[in-house]
């Protein structure tokens, strides 16, 4: 018998382990990893030592669970940064942006500055801007004007 009709012959065993064995993630490399175990188990086989069916079971089971042992060794292994880690990464990044930021509006006042600041970092409106400097819109308006005229100039 080949190989083809023993894989045809055994799909349903290989499906039957993964699903037994809880593997939701993986499911298709699991089962190449079953059908690599089979064509072993066909090639070792010796039938004076018990039926073919279930040394191919206990071959496909064992090959799925070293699988799993090596997957969880390297999950172990791996590093998982804590919430500290992924924070001082965010700060340094927005740090960056900033910096980026400020490069295109070395030119501005001061003023100017901040309301680019807030509008484009931040993402505040005139309006939001106005109530947090305690000037009226108008003037954070003029900010904004004098801002925009001197970048696309």
């Amino acid at each position: 018998m080949d190989f083809e009709q023993i894989a045809n012959e055994y799909a349903n065993m290989i499906h039957s382990i993964i699903h037994k064995m809880h593997i939701y993630k993986n499911q298709d490399e699991f089962y190449q990893i079953g059908l690599i175990a089979l064509w072993e188990a066909s090639e070792k086989f010796d039938e004076a030592k018990g039926e073919f069916s279930h040394y191919a079971y206990m071959m496909i089971r064992g090959r799925m669970l070293q699988h799993l042992q090596k997957e969880n060794k390297w999950e172990d292994a791996c590093i998982h940064p804590d919430e500290l880690y992924w924070d001082t990464i965010e700060c340094e990044t927005r740090l960056l942006e900033m910096e980026d930021l400020l490069s295109h509006f070395h030119h501005l006042t001061d003023l100017q500055k901040k309301w680019a600041v807030l509008h484009f970092f931040h993402g505040l409106s005139n309006r939001d801007i106005a109530e947090m400097e305690k000037v009226s819109i108008r003037k954070v308006q003029a900010w904004k004007e004098l801002a925009m005229k001197k970048v696309i100039d």
